[in-house]
């Protein structure tokens, strides 16, 4: 089984992270921010990326070209926006009806506030039928209901590690199963990396991260005896430099 890592396009949060110093920052975070037209154009050539499509500026028109992924068979993302909205344009290019898991979210949850002192606002994101209402063809999970998806307060570090451990099981039991398959999912930052250390068994490391830009792609095999290679990391081969960004 082939896992393909996407972390979803530019948010204002990241936008605000990358511009304010931390303290005005975690003053100005949304709690569920959405794409920024740069994450808009990063999500739209992600789309293009997978459906083998180079971009008329490199080429002087636009034409399909031949990548070496195997076709995406499953395509999961975060129920947070941020990720919803990455999805959308990947779904129609790959002709894939979007699965929305809900332990792929980002590290925190949905919150406002200052995580260091506990001082937090608990929101429950987007209710099930404000999910069908901007995204209709999405398969939704019973847990996202008419009043949202996120009780939890804000989530700790060692509880989203926990979480990955989760996802990275279900993971392995699948690629026993599913060993033809290739899965896509679009989800977040501090999320892949808790995944992929979960994934290698290096959970408990917090000396070292695993860094994407928005947009990046991390590919991870499934081999046999629960053999997992990482074939590469934090590739955007479908950017700019100039949409690169954190």
């Amino acid at each position: 089984m082939r896992l393909l890592l996407v972390r979803h396009g530019q948010s204002m949060n990241n936008l605000w992270a990358e511009t304010l110093p931390y303290d005005d920052y975690i003053n100005t975070r949304n709690h569920e921010p959405d794409l920024t037209p740069a994450g808009e154009e990063q999500a739209q050539r992600l789309a293009r990326f997978f459906a083998g499509i180079t971009p008329p500026e490199e080429t002087g028109t636009e034409r399909r070209t031949s990548i070496s992924e195997r076709p995406v068979t499953s395509l999961y993302t975060s129920p947070m926006v941020r990720a919803l909205g990455t999805t959308a344009p990947l779904a129609a290019a790959l002709g894939l009806t979007p699965q929305v898991w809900i332990d792929i979210h980002e590290h925190g949850g949905l919150f406002t506030g200052d995580p260091r002192t506990d001082n937090v606002v608990n929101f429950g994101g987007l209710t099930r039928p404000e999910v069908l209402d901007r995204f209709p063809t999405y398969v939704l999970p019973p847990e996202i209901t008419d009043e949202g998806w996120w009780w939890n307060g804000y989530e700790h570090m060692a509880q989203c590690t926990a979480r990955a451990r989760r996802v990275a099981q279900t993971l392995r039991q699948w690629a026993e199963t599913r060993a033809d398959e290739v899965l896509l999912l679009v989800t977040h930052g501090a999320f892949m990396d808790q995944l992929i250390k979960a994934l290698l068994g290096a959970e408990e490391q917090p000396a070292f991260h695993f860094s994407h830009i928005n947009t990046a792609i991390s590919r991870i095999d499934f081999l046999s005896e629960g053999f997992v290679a990482v074939r590469y990391l934090n590739r955007a081969p479908h950017l700019p430099l100039s949409l690169y960004t954190r």
